[in-house]
């Protein structure tokens, strides 16, 4: 079974997008075990050191083994079929963990970006945080039904 690492900033609160994930998480039960971890935001910051923070902590989550890809505004975009080739590489490697990055608001800094494998985009619009974590996990789920050929993506 496969294993990935995600790691987010803020808690969801919400009722509903905490239904949405635990809904896929479930159907992802049978494809790969989800290591999520949880960074605190900081809101009491201003924005640049926000970012600058939240980016660190997640840094100190980060194992130097873990093959890191970043979620980010201006990363690359793939169709399903693409993203579940580039994920089933990144799960098949023998080595390290692939490791899923999903920033606050302000989303993350420069320097974390510069230490990242790849970036990659869910969608050129913007949409909220809980939200993007929702279709990530839907394409997550998505992409391993398109690898191991079970109905789902047509």
């Amino acid at each position: 079974m496969y294993k990935i690492k995600l790691i987010t900033v803020g808690r969801i609160k919400k009722g509903y997008w905490l239904d949405a994930l635990q809904h896929y998480r479930k159907m992802l039960q049978g494809f790969m075990r989800i290591e999520h971890i949880e960074i605190k935001d900081c809101p009491h910051l201003g924005n640049a050191e926000r970012k600058e923070q939240e980016s660190a902590l997640i840094m100190q989550k980060i194992s130097p083994k873990d093959r890191v890809l970043a979620l980010h505004e201006h990363g690359t975009s793939y169709d399903s079929q693409r993203f579940a080739v580039l994920l089933r590489h990144e799960l098949e490697q023998p080595a390290g963990t692939c490791c899923l990055v999903v920033g606050g608001a302000l989303g993350l800094s420069e320097k974390l970006l510069h230490t990242v494998a790849g970036t990659l985009s869910l969608s050129p619009m913007t949409m909220p945080h809980e939200l993007a974590l929702v279709v990530l996990h839907e394409q997550l789920y998505r992409a391993m039904t398109i690898v191991a050929r079970r109905p789902y993506h047509y």
